[in-house]
């Protein structure tokens, strides 16, 4: 039985779709969130660009004993993202310790 656990975060930047309100941004949003994190059982918050219409930053965190459970967990998460008509992946950055 392994005594580690590995504990992977990525940083995500989004650029939403025909979005022209918070309002609206906020919806996209807190939709997509609450499907990754059903999804993939990973915690999310959100972060800077706050008040840009049609931006948006994600920190994700995950944790395992399985480092590589860790990296194919954050990359379905990026996979899953990118398959999303309402957004585009401007930028994702992972790292695992």
């Amino acid at each position: 039985m392994s005594d580690k656990f590995f504990v992977g975060f990525c940083n995500i930047d989004l650029h939403i779709h025909n979005c022209n309100s918070l309002k609206e941004k906020r919806r996209v949003i807190a939709s997509l969130k609450e499907k990754l994190k059903n999804n993939y059982n990973v915690a999310i918050c959100e972060f800077g660009n706050l008040s840009l219409w049609q931006r948006a930053q994600f920190g994700v965190v995950t944790c395992s004993n399985d480092r590589i459970l860790v990296d194919s967990t954050l990359k379905a998460v990026a996979d899953y993202i990118q398959k999303v008509p309402a957004v585009t992946l401007l930028n994702f950055e992972s790292q695992i310790t």
